[in-house]
């Protein structure tokens, strides 16, 4: 998953609002393990990610699925 995608899904401030790309590069470094810093020095649109991380992105994006649906059925279980 290309790091933009995953912003895109998971970030929660607006890509037209101000603070969107530093809560990007917040959620990617979570997502990743690797400093906002390195994060930051993949360009503008993040165009020079190392190819190993489309796979952590696609990983993290399952983990949240899953505790996206665990949160909803907590929800519905009260």
């Amino acid at each position: 998953m290309e790091p933009l995608e995953y912003c895109r899904r998971w970030v929660q401030v607006s890509p037209d609002e101000w603070g969107y790309r530093k809560a990007c590069i917040a959620a990617l470094a979570q997502a990743t393990g690797l400093s906002e810093r390195t994060i930051n020095n993949w360009g503008a649109s993040f165009e020079k990610r190392p190819k190993y991380v489309l796979h952590m992105l696609k990983m993290a994006n399952k983990l949240n699925q899953v505790k996206q649906i665990i949160l909803d059925e907590d929800l519905f279980s009260e």
